[in-house]
């Protein structure tokens, strides 16, 4: 009985050596990182010390994959050229696509278990960025250093890789560039010399986040004096909202605008490529600039060539001067998950993305793409490039309604809330 017994004790212990020497082999894979310290220690080093720092980690993680998830494909092209610039890492990059509604509860979940996820994010939505992601800590910043770059502080914790610009576009080939010269217009009211416009087509903020936080921004200090300024311009007094029931302005204009958008579409990139269609009425749709890369232009003798995306932009419309504001300045941030096994990688390309020749990479040859890099020069023909002074991006922001990540946590409830009410009906 005692031999059965001992001998059922040795196969247990067996059993869970087995189980432990597999639990052990499991975690010798998974890099033990101090990522935060690997991102101090990084922003020290020097351009040839910290590609050094991402080879040998690499080649000390041969099971390892350098994962990057980003919502814009402009990575996955970066990432390819970053791999030929750095052989050593071909074939050792791989890239997500994400979808921001859908990728949001898994790095929620991720923050929540501790558990890794990806070496690299690229991700919009200041709304979600700030509560869910920074202030947990999860999402870290690597901020590249040098001569070569012209980062702003304000651009630096969250880093920003890439800033957008939505603007009102429109077919001007019958309409003349200046249909929209007042925002006012597009609340659907005449105003002293001008009249009201009921031609806005513009995607739901109900499913479109980036739509939500513009609206939301509207009712920020700035953009109610930027709007307020064009109130006075376009009826000719001041404008009193509380008399009306609105905190401020900014309220007033977006139950207005809601009230007065004319064509509510599921998609920027459709209702671009349809532009041409909209020549008669004049539609006014608010998307991205970059999206004029999937306008079909009509003139198909420029097809092929190199001149095609600049006929095709200047048969686009837009007002760069509207009274008011002329669009949304917002940016995808580029940041590296305090759970990453790469970390050294991670900066390495994060530094490669804030170069000329890495935004060029992912992002180059079409208008509406702007690095966080100030020093990376914009595209030829940019509206902004003929104003002296400030770089493109200054001008941009001076004339349009600019994201800010503390504003949309602060009042993202309450806000959203009012526009809900609005969209009710819609």
């Amino acid at each position: 009985m005692r031999k059965a017994m001992n001998s059922g004790k040795r196969v247990l212990l067996a059993a869970c050596a087995l189980v432990m020497a597999f639990a052990v082999a499991a975690c010798a894979s998974v890099p033990n990182v101090d990522v935060e310290a690997s991102i101090k220690t990084a922003e020290k080093m020097s351009l040839t010390e910290l590609e050094a720092a991402a080879k040998a980690e690499l080649e000390a993680n041969p099971g390892e994959t350098f994962n990057a998830d980003s919502l814009t494909s402009g990575v996955k092209k970066a990432l390819a050229k970053f791999e030929k610039k750095y052989p050593w890492a071909a074939g050792r990059t791989s890239y997500n696509s994400k979808k921001g509604s859908e990728y949001q509860p898994k790095l929620s979940a991720a923050q929540k278990a501790g558990s890794y996820i990806a070496d690299f994010v690229m991700l919009q939505d200041a709304s979600f960025l700030k509560n869910a992601m920074l202030d947990t800590n999860f999402l870290l910043s690597y901020v590249p250093k040098g001569e070569e770059f012209g980062i702003a502080p304000e651009d630096q914790n969250p880093l920003v890789g890439v800033t957008f610009s939505k603007i009102f576009i429109y077919d001007c080939s019958k309409i003349g560039l200046e249909q929209l010269k007042n925002v006012w217009q597009m609340t659907g009211a005449d105003g002293v010399s001008l009249k009201g416009l009921h031609n806005v087509s513009f995607q739901s903020p109900l499913g479109e986040d980036v739509n939500m936080n513009f609206l939301i921004m509207l009712t920020s200090e700035s953009s109610c004096e930027k709007l307020a300024k064009a109130y006075k311009s376009y009826f000719g007094k001041d404008c009193d909202p509380s008399a009306e029931g609105y905190p401020n302005i900014g309220f007033k204009f977006i139950a207005e605008f809601i009230k007065n958008v004319g064509y509510w579409h599921a998609s920027d990139t459709k209702e671009i490529k349809a532009l041409n269609n909209y020549a008669n009425d004049g539609r006014i749709i608010f998307a991205g600039l970059n999206k004029l890369k999937d306008y079909e232009y009509h003139k198909d003798e420029y097809k092929g060539t190199d001149k095609y995306y600049a006929k095709t932009v200047a048969a686009a419309g837009w007002n760069f001067e509207v009274e008011g504001f002329n669009g949304f300045i917002y940016n995808m941030w580029t940041l590296i998950p305090r759970t990453a096994h790469l970390p050294y990688t991670a900066c390495l390309f994060i530094r490669y993305l804030l170069t000329e020749e890495g935004f060029n990479a992912g992002w180059g040859g079409i208008m509406g793409y702007y690095s966080g890099n100030q020093k990376v020069p914009t595209l030829p023909g940019d509206p902004a490039n003929g104003i002296p002074g400030d770089p493109a991006l200054a001008q941009w922001k001076a004339n349009c309604i600019v994201e800010n990540v503390e504003f949309l946590d602060a009042s993202y409830r309450t806000v959203m809330k009012f526009i809900n009410m609005q969209m009710a009906g819609k």
